[in-house]
């Protein structure tokens, strides 16, 4: 498999190596591969680059787009890349598969995955979904974790109307074509959905949002950064390096939200403002916990991710069980 560097990634990566030169004739290369083509969840490293905290520690940051995101995980596992975003569930899924990937910071320290519903539709519990057109992205983990929460909340499966409509579903739920979101797969989508309405990005009065994560599924880590385990083995000091600067980037991130969503905009200009900050200071939110407050940003509970594993392996997501020990540390986040 080969990797996609967009436009857009050259044109970082030129950026940096411009701008690093002038600090320093001695940057290590450092290969990362993003989840897809940069977004806005992508502001912490983004801005950390224009920001040089990464040439601060003698790291001069290459970034590459994959074909999918599961395809950042061969890169890591091949020698591609030295990291890659990956989620938490693709971790849990390649180790099943024996590829020796390894979690060594999460990004967000919990899912937000739910259901949207316009609030015009009158839906006031996940029961009231009965009868109603649900639309899914097709993501496995997340319909499992619907239909999980649609039977916590009484309803009747078979009444739901679950579609698979791939990525298209906001379009389909602004012409009424879907009545809900049935796995709104990020912060996003509210403000996306509010943007397209012409109301303010943060009025929530305009859908009602079920998180799954009330209904019974576990708490899970959704995009981290996965290295290889032999290469982190050989060469901790450079991954050690690479998240001191991406911890201040994402220190920074959450101070400068507005700041943060323009360096991302610089390079993607398709991105909205008001979206961009909107989802932001959602980002800045699910990315700290009583566990960062205490251990700093990127700290993992492998409590967290045992659940995880064992609700996967109970709804048939992976077949054979993992040591999650293997697959998550924090060893180099100190």
């Amino acid at each position: 498999m080969k990797p996609l560097v967009c436009a857009a990634v050259v044109a970082m990566t030129s950026t940096l190596a411009l701008s690093s030169s002038a600090l320093s004739a001695d940057l290590t290369k450092f290969r990362y591969a993003l989840i897809a083509n940069p977004g806005i969840w992508d502001a912490a490293v983004i801005n950390a680059m224009d920001r040089n905290f990464f040439a601060d520690e003698g790291l001069e940051i290459e970034l590459i787009s994959p074909n999918s995101p599961a395809d950042g995980l061969k890169l890591v596992a091949s020698g591609g890349a030295e990291l890659a975003t990956a989620h938490s569930t693709d971790v849990i899924t390649a180790r099943s598969k024996d590829l020796p990937v390894v979690s060594i910071g999460a990004n967000h320290q919990t899912g937000t995955t739910g259901v949207l519903v316009p609030v015009e539709t009158g839906v006031k519990s996940l029961k009231d979904l009965e009868g109603k057109n649900v639309g899914v992205t097709g993501i496995p983990f997340n319909k499992v974790m619907l239909e999980h929460s649609l039977k916590t909340a009484g309803a009747d499966l078979s009444k739901v109307n679950i579609v698979t409509v791939g990525f298209t579903q906001m379009p389909l739920l602004l012409s009424k074509r879907i009545d809900a979101l049935g796995d709104a797969i990020s912060w996003d989508e509210p403000p996306i959905y509010n943007v397209q309405i012409k109301k303010p990005a943060d009025d929530t009065s305009t859908y009602t949002y079920f998180t799954f994560t009330d209904y019974g599924v576990p708490r899970f880590y959704t995009f981290g950064l996965v290295g290889e385990e032999e290469a982190l083995k050989k060469n901790p000091d450079l991954y050690r390096a690479f998240l001191r600067a991406w911890r201040k980037g994402v220190e920074w991130m959450i101070a400068n939200p507005a700041e943060a969503a323009d360096g991302v905009i610089k390079k993607v200009p398709s991105i909205s403002k008001e979206e961009g900050v909107v989802s932001l200071k959602e980002i800045a939110r699910i990315s700290v916990s009583a566990e960062t407050q205490s251990n700093g940003i990127g700290w993992q509970d492998t409590g967290v991710w045992e659940k995880q594993e064992k609700f996967m392996l109970e709804n048939g997501l992976i077949s054979t069980d993992i040591d999650v020990s293997k697959a998550v540390t924090n060893d180099y986040l100190k």
